[in-house]
């Protein structure tokens, strides 16, 4: 996702190519760019009958909120408490952190 977000459509091989080392089997990058297209991320179109365009279908920005809701929602039983909780246990949060989410919070409401 991220290479066709910074540069645009481009080709299955050229894809690939912009890929950082190491870099998947041509049959293993199709099948992730297949599945996410299933998923409504990624889009193509054809300029002939063997030759395809993928590009993003969606932005960064609402593909990262959809794997935000997706963790969420399949790791903490769609709790975002369940998930502050956890960050606070692995110690990931700081209470500092915790009380400048919890002013964001306030400021909103």
């Amino acid at each position: 996702m991220i290479a066709l977000w910074e540069n645009g459509a481009c080709p299955m091989k050229e894809l690939l190519d912009r890929l950082p080392e190491p870099r998947p089997h041509f049959n293993t990058l199709s099948t992730v760019v297949k599945r996410l297209e299933e998923n409504g991320f990624i889009k193509h179109r054809a300029l002939s009958s063997r030759f395809y365009l993928y590009e993003a279908a969606i932005s960064r920005e609402r593909y990262e909120q959809s794997q935000r809701k997706g963790a969420v929602r399949k790791y903490f039983g769609n709790s975002y408490l369940g998930f502050v909780s956890h960050l606070v246990q692995e110690e990931e949060i700081s209470i500092d952190e915790l009380k400048e989410l919890i002013r964001t919070i306030e400021e909103k409401h």
